[in-house]
């Protein structure tokens, strides 16, 4: 069921929702439900010259109190542009009473970030605290750094195997999550820090299985237990001025076999992962000589370096380079790349696997007498991104 006194958008009544604005719209689709478990969003404002009172709110959300909470197996509060606190307060008013126990999904988002917002929303918090021992999931977007730290200090936090924040991009200190030893999804859209003074003590993540954080530096990276990580996905690399980075390969993850990054820092090569199967890699850069740093660091031949099956490398890499990193990774499966800047012929030459004299001479014109081994002798797949392709003086046969 979706709740809202105010205007509802097509958007909201798509799929299976029950949108209701009214009292007996409510009562019809309870008595309808019966006993059966229920999903409920309760929608605030937009606040405008035609919107109803805060009491006409707090009335229609009042009429879920008693028989509905109970059943709640997913809850989620939508806040819409321009409503106050008070507003928030007023509409909702009585309406969190008794228990939330089915409670399994908690979902807050607010339309613009607004400044203590946990204050109108104590009450279905400390409800929630109280009585949802099922709660496996937390969705908060838009909602600040303080209301984060209040709700992580309550026994709910603990709960959760699945937290997802967006939009926010304050920094977190990595202890926020430390409690919740069930967690094994964790999107967080902002940075996460690491202040502890004492550098030995590491933050346990163990149980987390999948991680996207949108800003992190390998020093804290560095201060977390990943030990059954599969999946890491890193929007940006902070560097770790003043302080030294991590050694090249010197923070192994031993299960990761999935990462995502997009960096302009060659400190992401301190990342080691001996079960890596999949590389995506993102050098948002102008300057080639930024991009070539990154891919010399990260992939340059070393012990310990990433090796993954599938690589995805979007960067405008110097083609030496590139080809270079590339003789290290003999088992690759499947090769994309988005270049930035058009191929250069002797790229296409490197690429192009063991072929007959006369077939070579087909496409390349007379030259040296003797084929080449493959470069990628296990190459399945190849996809490149062309901005220009090198025609001169290289004849394709059909």
């Amino acid at each position: 069921m979706l709740l809202s006194a105010d205007a509802i958008p097509p958007s909201l009544r798509a799929g299976s929702v029950h949108a209701c604005g009214e009292i007996e719209t409510v009562e019809r689709i309870r008595k309808r439900a019966g006993a059966s478990l229920l999903e409920l969003t309760l929608v605030l404002g937009p606040n405008e010259e035609q919107s109803p009172s805060p009491l006409v709110r707090a009335t229609l959300f009042q009429s879920v109190t008693h028989h509905v909470l109970p059943r709640v197996t997913f809850l989620c509060i939508i806040v819409n542009p321009k409503m106050s606190l008070d507003l928030m307060q007023e509409s909702l008013q009585g309406v969190f009473s008794g228990t939330l126990e089915a409670l399994e999904s908690l979902m807050i988002a607010s339309a613009h970030p607004i400044g203590n917002l946990y204050g109108p929303l104590d009450p279905v918090i400390q409800m929630i605290n109280a009585s949802s021992l099922r709660l496996r999931s937390i969705y908060l977007e838009n909602v600040n750094r303080d209301f984060i730290t209040k709700v992580s200090a309550l026994d709910l936090w603990t709960r959760a195997c699945r937290i997802t924040i967006r939009n926010e991009f304050d920094a977190l200190d990595a202890t926020t999550f430390e409690r919740c030893t069930r967690l094994e999804f964790l999107s967080f859209s902002g940075e996460l820090a690491y202040a502890d003074t004492n550098h030995s003590r590491k933050v346990d993540y163990t149980n987390l299985k999948w991680f996207k954080v949108g800003l992190i530096s390998m020093g804290t990276l560095n201060k977390l237990k990943l030990n059954n990580l599969h999946s890491l996905v890193i929007d940006c690399i902070q560097t770790d001025y003043p302080n030294p980075s991590p050694a090249p390969h010197s923070i192994v993850i031993p299960e990761l076999k999935v990462l995502h990054l997009a960096t302009v820092s060659p400190t992401a090569a301190a990342m080691a992962a001996p079960k890596i199967e999949t590389v995506c890699l993102n050098i948002p850069t102008l300057k080639s000589t930024d991009a070539d740093s990154v891919i010399r660091e990260l992939l340059s031949g070393a012990e310990g370096m990433l090796k993954p099956k599938h690589l995805t490398i979007t960067a405008p890499v110097h083609d030496k380079h590139l080809l270079n990193a590339l003789r290290h990774l003999p088992d690759l499966i499947s090769l994309q790349l988005d270049h930035q800047v058009p191929f250069s012929k002797m790229f296409f030459r490197e690429m192009t696997p063991a072929v007959s004299l006369s077939r070579s001479r087909a496409l390349f014109g007379r030259g040296k007498k003797t084929t080449k081994p493959p470069l990628l002798p296990k190459l399945r797949a190849l996809v490149l991104d062309l901005h220009k392709i090198p025609t001169d003086n290289l004849q394709l046969d059909s």
